[in-house]
């Protein structure tokens, strides 16, 4: 039972609501007012943290006031299914290898839960400590980026530490809830749908080639993905217990919804959409859900928990997001993204043919016999997979880009569910024929899934470099620092490290200095952005000529040559050393005191200090 101030009316509800909303309105007002970009930014790292913890409190308190409601009508057989089927995605990811298939963007990602773990920030280190398990951030920026999966991230670094074997680990299980949500949202929805139709749409999801391969990597999709299920499952459950008669929801299904939705938006840019195709689904079942106050006032608190997110999208709204002449969306990529992505359906490369055609047979039920719901899954397809046909990187065809059709899985998913229930049922009586069709499918399935248990090519000399530096920074002495251009894949691993113009004119200008704060060395990774960066490439080369650098290891990797070298020699600290620090005499090294004492033993006395102990110190 809710408590008493719990339950409230639909108006009073709605009133809190919208009073929560109007607060954090005047918040957004003054920040925008008062805040230039910079600053704008730098607010936006805390306050969207802060948002993401409101929509972990809102859904936790609607799952626990609804926990034994939905227990009632789900009952042991569908939760124990739905366990399974969890259980059933998160192995699934296990075919594919483990990898990063986005250049240092899975990275990133990991590095910002790793300060967000630490400090509470959203941000990018591009200057930081991390000895001995410690975190110290000494400088940062602000990723362009969302911020829902490297807070996943930071919640899974809080329990487990941080490695990317547990990022891997986290996208494995996020591949399993989103199985799991889509068998419980159709069990739930009062859609009119052939029996079976909601398990065998959750084991199509977790059969789609592409959700396995992506669910192995610590990618965004994933979770972008499981978040708009998890949505979708509370609108159905939304619709599930709304009262018949008053059209009215309550305060616990209100604060799930709302929660679920935020926290979706707050994965990629375009999962704002999410907001229509919840409305669609509380549509569907009902023409006048207007009328629910308490959908109003999830509507309000969504608003409220997403208003950091979309500061932050505006503060970097000048981004041109890797599109060199600025059009990040068009329709003049319409073409060409259309073809690669609408093929993505009958090239039977990424996905099956097989899949297509239960797809089609689907959808041909919907429509003839639900189309509300096919009205609501083409919506759901439409925003998922639509969205990317107009964006510049959009298409297939660019490399990694097929990551984006993990988005749109989940509805296809359950439009091939339909066809495939429906299927059965009419094979039911023709054994025969439902044996061989069967058969043919599974067959044409496995051709495409062949691709699972590949790395692929893509990206190779990327992998390749973060392999060099998982290798090298367990090799790394204690307090070395590592300059790198990219930091992120260093501390993750846990090496100290700093971009170039972050330490340059120390480097440059007090090398001493910089040797004192990391005694173990200081080191400088030539990797993937200075082989394919002539610029970069330059400008290091460069700086190991000035600094006498010294070669510690190099390895080549098809037409790249990755490298570690160090920086603090001899002749780089008599060059670049700055003023020597005062009372050299009073430094105790081994070396010293090696000499000291054999002068001892040669019948010469030991110089004396006042200031050092008669006996070397103990160990």
């Amino acid at each position: 039972m809710l408590p008493t101030w719990l339950r409230s009316t639909g108006l009073h509800w709605l009133a809190a609501a919208l009073l929560t909303l109007f607060g954090v309105v005047l918040w957004a007002r003054d920040c925008l007012v008062s805040l230039d970009i910079d600053a704008l930014l730098r607010q936006a790292s805390s306050s969207t943290v802060w948002g993401m913890h409101g929509c972990l409190v809102a859904i936790t308190a609607g799952i626990v006031a609804l926990a034994p409601r939905l227990y009632g009508l789900l009952g042991t057989r569908r939760m124990l299914t739905a366990l399974g089927l969890a259980l059933a995605g998160y192995l699934a990811c296990g075919l594919a290898p483990k990898a990063h298939r986005i250049l240092f963007d899975e990275h990133i990602y990991m590095q910002i839960g790793q300060t967000i773990a630490h400090t509470g920030r959203a941000e990018s280190a591009t200057y930081a400590r991390t000895e001995y398990g410690d975190f110290q951030l000494i400088d940062s920026s602000v990723n362009k980026q969302p911020n829902g999966l490297p807070y996943l991230h930071s919640l899974a670094y809080r329990l487990f530490g941080v490695s990317t074997t547990v990022s891997h680990h986290l996208n494995r299980s996020l591949i399993g809830l989103a199985a799991a949500g889509l068998y419980l949202a159709l069990a739930l929805i009062p859609w009119t749908l052939p029996r079976g139709t909601a398990l065998a749409a959750a084991l199509l999801f977790i059969a789609t080639p592409l959700v396995p391969w992506w669910g192995h990597t610590t990618a965004v999709e994933p979770g972008a993905a499981c978040s708009v299920v998890v949505a979708f499952f509370a609108a159905c459950f939304y619709v599930r217990v709304r009262d018949r008669n008053t059209l009215q929801g309550t305060v616990g299904t209100s604060l799930l919804l709302a929660g679920t939705t935020a926290f979706a938006v707050y994965f990629r840019p375009e999962s704002l959409l999410v907001l229509p195709l919840v409305a669609a689904v509380l549509w569907s079942e009902e023409d006048h859900f207007l009328k629910d106050l308490f959908a109003w006032a999830a509507l309000a608190l969504v608003i409220a928990l997403i208003t950091p997110n979309l500061l932050h999208l505006w503060s970097v709204r000048g981004e041109n997001w890797g599109a060199t002449d600025g059009r990040r969306f068009d329709f003049a990529f319409i073409a060409k993204n259309f073809s690669s992505n609408a093929g993505y359906f009958f090239a039977n490369h990424w996905f099956p043919l097989a899949g297509t055609l239960l797809a089609v047979l689907g959808g041909g039920w919907l429509l003839v016999r639900n189309l509300a719901a096919a009205l609501v899954l083409a919506l759901w397809l439409a925003l998922s997979w639509g969205i990317f046909v107009l964006f510049y990187a959009g298409g297939y065809h660019y490399g990694a880009s097929c990551r984006y059709a993990l988005v749109s899985c989940a509805p296809v998913a359950v439009v091939m569910g339909v066809g495939a229930a429906r299927l059965v049922e009419a094979l039911r009586a023709h054994r025969l024929i439902g044996g061989a069709l069967t058969a043919a499918l599974v067959i044409n399935w496995l051709v495409v899934f062949s691709f699972v248990p590949t790395e692929s090519r893509e990206a190779s000399g990327a992998r390749e470099d973060i392999r060099f530096i998982v290798r090298e920074a367990a090799r790394l002495p204690h307090a070395a620092l590592v300059i790198s251009r990219a930091p992120s894949v260093w501390l993750v691993e846990g090496a100290n490290t700093s971009e170039l113009p972050k330490v340059e004119q120390l480097l440059r200008e007090n090398l001493r200095e910089l040797v004192n704060q990391y005694p173990g060395g200081i080191f400088f990774h030539f990797g993937y952005w200075d082989n394919v960066e002539p610029t970069f490439g330059q400008n290091s080369a460069q700086l190991f000529v000035d600094m006498g650098a010294v070669e510690v290891i190099r390895r080549p990797c098809q037409e790249h040559q990755f490298a570690l070298f160090r920086l603090d020699t001899p002749a780089a600290l008599e060059r670049f050393g700055g003023p020597k620090p005062e009372h050299t005499d009073r430094i105790v090294r081994l070396d010293a005191l090696l000499s000291r004492y054999r002068k001892t033993t040669e019948g010469n006395p030991a110089p004396t200090d006042s200031a050092e102990p008669s006996q070397p110190p103990a160990p």
